[in-house]
């Protein structure tokens, strides 16, 4: 059935590949206050974020390995040095949201940032396997298959018991949330009223604005339980993934109502 359903699916999962692989680079600002400015940069569906304030610079993420260039690109265009970014913090380990760390880590002296549930997959070079929710994620988990990241070493792991970590002793104002649950080591940003929240959920590929599930995800009903965890915090407004996005709270509500309803 799988080979039937896939042929019929291969279309979709064709224009998947071109909108995750071949969607123009961009630079969007998300804030620009007096008390920060954050900044999203998208090379192939795959969002890093840099926030600034007080005098200090931290990253969300890093993208897919090969697409260090473009980062950098986009950043001194929107009038970042990256050797002016002090730390990183990664959602998870995954390879297209840690792939160009080592790369920020050894060129910029960036400080990386993890969750130490994910130190062996980063060290095992992003090495991991993924659970497709759907067809048409099982196709798109066959190109994946080998692909890895430079290896790298956590300049600081975060615990999954640690409880909520002060982004003060950063220099920026908000929380980093141990969230295990995508992976080991999954974390959530909260800045102000936005919500940085790595593969907890997505856009849609057509309809970026519409929250939907991950293509990969081993356990959805701890999924659930951690989306309803974030949006209990009634501080946050919006919603940043690492792909597609963004959306408000409102929409992630309905989302969440409609999973719970299936």
């Amino acid at each position: 059935m799988l080979v039937v359903n896939g042929l019929k699916q291969l279309p979709v999962v064709v224009l998947t590949m071109l909108l995750l692989g071949c969607s123009g680079d961009r630079a969007v600002v998300i804030e620009d206050s007096s008390d920060r400015r954050i900044v999203r940069f998208d090379v192939a569906s795959a969002n890093v974020y840099v926030i600034e304030e007080n005098g200090h610079r931290l990253m969300i993420d890093a993208g897919n390995p090969g697409d260090e260039e473009r980062y950098e690109a986009l950043m001194r265009g929107s009038g970042i040095d990256p050797a002016t970014i002090d730390f990183a913090v990664l959602t998870h380990g995954h390879i297209d949201h840690a792939g160009t760390a080592a790369f920020f880590q050894e060129r910029y002296g960036i400080q990386i940032i993890g969750g130490a549930g994910d130190k062996p997959m980063i060290e095992a070079a992003g090495d991991v396997d993924l659970c497709p929710t759907s067809i048409t994620a099982k196709l798109l988990h066959m190109t994946l298959k080998g692909k890895q990241y430079p290896a790298f070493q956590l300049d600081r792991g975060i615990s999954a018991t640690s409880g909520v970590v002060d982004l003060a002793e950063f220099g920026i104002t908000g929380k980093l949330i141990p969230h295990s649950g995508h992976t080991p080591g999954s974390m959530v940003i909260t800045i102000g009223s936005h919500a940085f929240v790595g593969d907890l959920i997505r856009g849609g590929v057509l309809r970026p604005e519409v929250p939907t599930t991950h293509f990969f995800m081993c356990d959805l009903e701890e999924n659930r339980r951690r989306i309803a965890e974030i949006m209990a915090l009634e501080e946050i407004q919006y919603w940043h993934p690492g792909h597609f996005g963004p959306f408000p709270a409102a929409a992630v509500g309905v989302y969440l109502t409609q999973q719970t309803d299936e």
